[in-house]
């Protein structure tokens, strides 16, 4: 009999297979699943060069898969010489100007000062004065070295006037279209340093350095043994011509290239799912999506178990749930989108790109936050479907904040699942409370899943933890770490939540039928945890750790 690699014994193994059962054992051979069950059923197939875990009778689960990330520039903000600013430590300008002035200090000729996570609101001279962080922040540290530090959202970057002057924005700068972003400026017209949206901020950071491809690697693997050290062996990335200069290259399209190069030497530790932001220079148009689109190439792929790519992505909304619907204590809903014109030109161009982007075939990732955004973008799949049907694309929207029952009825009814960011509630329920549609039953993630939805879970890294089980527990008690309650009998189940952040997952990227549960013929893709995270006080499930995480039949990471 055929002798396996690998072999897990003495398990409570949570399969997530289509009957919710449980193992005691799962054996591998050359990083498939050739067996499970129990411990006797495992046993003849473990010779003496099979590797063993005795898992001790704790909680073991698919590999995590986190379905929406910003791998390699999370990888970046993981660098020496970056700057993060995330956390509720960082409420004092002060402090954030003297994290600054030191890396300024150290910063060698041709460098630039990067940094990432302040929260405007959060800083409280800035809250003092009622505004945002401007360039003279910024200038007041250091007039030798370019500064940009971006905000929690990514959406919106300051920098110092030396930034501006490389760049040559200055007050003769022609004024940009809604549809690429915003160049803040004073009353007088002069630049204020701030630059809101993708294509905004490729027109300031197109001038400073890209990272090479040595340190591009760098950031892909530094993340990747952070996400293995979580219990993550699969993760999405969002890359393309869209991102070609933000934050320092980790955005753009040949850091796609990369991953297929480490994935070819055998050095991934988690498999990757790219979307590609394909919208040239990052613009919110019919026209740059579609150019973009076309001039989309990619590597062969040749083993897309490890990576691969199959959606394009763009963004409707802006950096928030800001196109809102139209609800009885707001008639006319409020805001807008990254797009340009009107409430009905905005919502024809929309549609018009997505019917397009249907008919060619094309698989779509789009990012819609608001009511609105999110209902005119279900109308338009749906409008699609109906010209051009058969089509079994499995378009997704991500972060859908104000999903309500009926919403996700709709999506349901229409193949759309939902790309959910439960750590990003955790952190944003209580700002999100008052806007959205359904007030204090938003995120009522059981709610949708009852109504058919498939939802995946992702952290939407860096902007938000990697930490997949803050967002179980906030899922799970509808409390965030700052004792916000609101409605806790709306409570997800824990294995929905754990299905959220493995076959659902593995769904959305088109991979169930290979990974996101313990089944035979599947990767062997496992997370054993310290504590049952099933079975813990609900409160404690964000403090659970990770003991092992095994890719592909390989240990990744032993705490």
């Amino acid at each position: 009999m055929v002798k396996a690699d690998f072999a897990v014994i003495n398990g409570k193994i949570a399969t997530v297979d289509r009957f919710s059962s449980y193992v005691e054992a799962v054996a591998v051979r050359d990083g498939w699943i050739i067996e499970r069950g129990s411990d006797s059923d495992v046993e003849p197939l473990i010779g003496p060069r099979t590797k063993v875990i005795d898992a001790g009778k704790r909680l073991v689960i698919p590999g995590i898969i986190d379905s929406h990330t910003h791998a390699a520039f999370t990888g970046f903000t993981l660098s020496p010489s970056f700057l993060d600013f995330n956390g509720p430590s960082f409420t004092s300008m002060t402090d954030i100007q003297h994290k600054v002035a030191q890396a300024a200090k150290e910063a060698g000729p041709g460098e630039w000062v990067f940094g990432c996570g302040f929260v405007d609101a959060n800083i409280k001279e800035l809250a003092a004065e009622n505004r945002v962080m401007d360039r003279w922040d910024l200038d007041s540290i250091t007039t030798d070295v370019p500064v940009v530090l971006t905000d929690y959202s990514l959406h919106s970057l300051v920098c110092n006037s030396l930034a501006l002057e490389i760049a040559g924005i200055d007050s003769s700068y022609p004024e940009i279209p809604q549809s690429i972003g915003t160049i803040a400026r004073s009353e007088d017209g002069e630049p204020t340093g701030r630059f809101y949206e993708w294509g905004a901020e490729n027109l300031l950071l197109k001038h400073c350095p890209i990272l090479t491809d040595k340190e591009l690697e760098d950031c892909i693997l530094r993340f990747q043994q952070l996400a293995n050290s979580h219990g993550i062996t699969g993760h999405n990335d969002c890359l393309g011509e869209g991102g070609e200069y933000l934050f320092r290259g980790t955005w753009g399209p040949r850091v796609i290239n990369i991953y297929e190069k480490l994935r070819h030497e055998g050095r991934l530790t988690a498999r990757v799912d790219i979307n590609v932001f394909s919208s040239v220079l990052g613009e919110a148009s019919y026209d740059a999506i579609i150019r973009g689109t076309d001039r989309i190439k990619l590597p062969g792929f040749p083993d897309r178990n490890w990576v691969k790519s199959d959606a394009v992505k763009f963004f409707v909304d802006l950096g928030g749930p800001f196109w809102t619907r139209e609800v009885p204590d707001n008639p006319q809903g409020g805001g807008r989108t990254a797009w340009s014109g009107s409430n009905e030109e905005q919502t024809e161009e929309i549609s018009r790109t997505i019917i397009e982007l249907h008919r060619r075939g094309i698989r779509m990732a789009i990012h819609a936050m608001g009511g609105r955004s999110m209902d005119v973008c279900i109308e338009a799949i749906a409008e699609a479907t109906r010209r051009f049907p058969g089509k079994q694309l499995r378009h997704f929207l991500i972060h859908a904040d104000d999903t309500t029952i009926d919403c996700a009825a709709k999506m349901a009814k229409y193949g759309i699942s939902a790309a959910l960011q439960p750590s990003a509630g955790n952190i944003v329920f209580a700002w999100n409370t008052p806007v959205l549609s359904d007030k204090d039953a938003v995120f009522n993630y059981q709610g949708y899943a009852d109504a058919g939805l498939i939802q995946s879970g992702g952290s939407d890294s860096t902007c938000f933890p990697i930490n997949w089980r803050q967002g179980m527990q906030f899922a799970v008690t509808r409390t965030t770490p700052a004792g916000y309650t609101s409605r806790p009998e709306l409570g997800m189940k824990r294995e929905e939540v754990l299905k959220m952040y493995t076959i659902n997952s593995a769904y959305q990227s088109n991979t169930e039928s290979t990974r996101g549960s313990i089944e035979i013929n599947k990767v062997a893709d496992f997370t054993i945890m310290e504590s049952d995270i099933l079975t813990c006080p609900a409160d404690k499930i964000a403090q659970s750790n990770v003991l092992y995480t095994i890719c592909g039949g390989e240990v990744v990471y032993e705490r």
